[in-house]
């Protein structure tokens, strides 16, 4: 029953029913008329444009709210086509629920907007200069850095509190901006289980191409930071010096080559953000071909991270990526199904939440040359 009909089956019955006008009967219709008939018919002209502006009220609201107040999405009608509605697991997105909107993309800020004058209590300089003591003593530190296996390589801790306050802001600014982050979906009003930014070419996940603009807005994606850019060469070169220390082989480009990012995907889990199990192979042929890696960068709260040779849980290896985490993986393993099951909540840095003020999740970058 639709918002109008019931207002209109909830009205008091004290007045006249809906839908009638009062009039004169029998022989009051046609004799002349007196003032006390003069005051009945304004009466009745008033409650008759009561009656119509309720109506036109009626059914004007659900329109009016329908921008603000969102119900349950619909599903497809059966009538309409003969295609199954199964799910779709494009590039790993195996979990997705029922889409809001798929008609424009809605901005999301992945900090909190500070309102007013702050007032939370900031640690002493005292603890803040030993937090950063540990973490450059921890980053520093090879026993840290793992090969997980040929052409994969863990570099824990390395992105300073500072490096990751900086990229959270540039990737702020970025995603309120034109072709920031939106929830992204696909046509049959499923939707993913995070936000999502692209960085050089859109990715769009109903087709699992590249392209100039993405479609739900035409809107064109960011250009990456030069900044970003660095970051990626740097964290390349300090692996081939890492992996030239702890394999036999001198030969570095065979097992990681070098690559420099054109595309990137900036994604944001919230607690119940995950990712399933999938391959990154929708680069161009050349670039798969070359083995050329994946550089993935993590920020905030903690992920578990599954990867292997088939895209089955059972069989895959569990790493934990924390906030500085860098992965890497090409070379032999640039085709590993990959994917996050869980983020631990509330595990973030205390002292990157406050000097960045992202949201409670995580926030992981990668990047690719296409």
């Amino acid at each position: 029953m639709d918002r109008g009909r019931r207002a209109r089956d909830g009205r008091s019955s004290s007045g006249p029913p809906r839908g009638r006008v009062w009039r004169p009967v029998g022989d009051h219709a046609h004799r002349r008329s007196s003032p006390g008939d003069m005051e009945l018919n304004m009466n009745r002209i008033q409650i008759e444009e009561t009656h119509n502006k309720e109506t036109e009220n009626d059914s004007l609201s659900p329109n009016i709210n329908s921008c603000f107040l969102r119900s349950e999405p619909q599903q497809p009608s059966n009538s309409n086509s003969g295609k199954g509605e199964d799910t779709k697991s494009i590039a790993g997105f195996e979990d997705s629920v029922p889409a809001e909107d798929f008609s424009e993309a809605r901005r999301f800020d992945i900090c909190v907007p500070q309102v007013g004058a702050p007032v939370m209590l900031k640690p002493s300089l005292l603890v803040k200069n030993r937090e950063k003591r540990n973490e450059e003593k921890r980053s520093l530190e090879e026993h840290n850095w793992r090969i997980l296996r040929p052409g994969m390589v863990l570099l824990k801790s390395y992105l300073s509190i500072s490096d990751q306050v900086k990229i959270v802001k540039l990737c702020r600014d970025l995603g309120l901006g034109a072709g920031g982050f939106y929830q992204p979906g696909y046509r049959d009003g499923a939707k993913l289980h995070l936000k999502m930014m692209c960085l050089g070419k859109n990715w769009d996940p109903e087709t699992s191409k590249y392209g100039e603009h993405r479609p739900i807005d035409g809107a064109k994606p960011p250009r990456i930071p030069e900044e970003f850019c660095y970051l990626v060469a740097k964290a390349i070169k300090d692996s081939h010096a890492f992996i030239s220390k702890n394999v036999k082989k001198n030969d570095v480009q065979e097992k990681f080559p070098l690559m420099a990012p054109n595309i990137g995907i900036v994604n944001f889990y919230t607690a119940s953000g995950r990712l399933g199990l999938h391959q990154d192979r929708d680069e161009s042929e050349d670039s798969l071909r070359k083995g050329l890696p994946v550089v993935s960068f993590s920020i905030g709260d903690s992920a578990e991270f599954l990867y292997g040779d088939q895209r089955e849980i059972v069989k895959a290896e569990k790493v934990l990526l924390e906030s500085g985490d860098v992965l890497i993986f090409g070379g032999k393993s640039r085709h590993i199904f990959h994917g996050v099951p869980s983020i631990l909540q509330d595990s973030a840095p205390k002292a990157l939440l406050e000097e960045s003020r992202l949201r409670s999740g995580r926030l992981n970058l990668t990047f690719r040359e296409y």
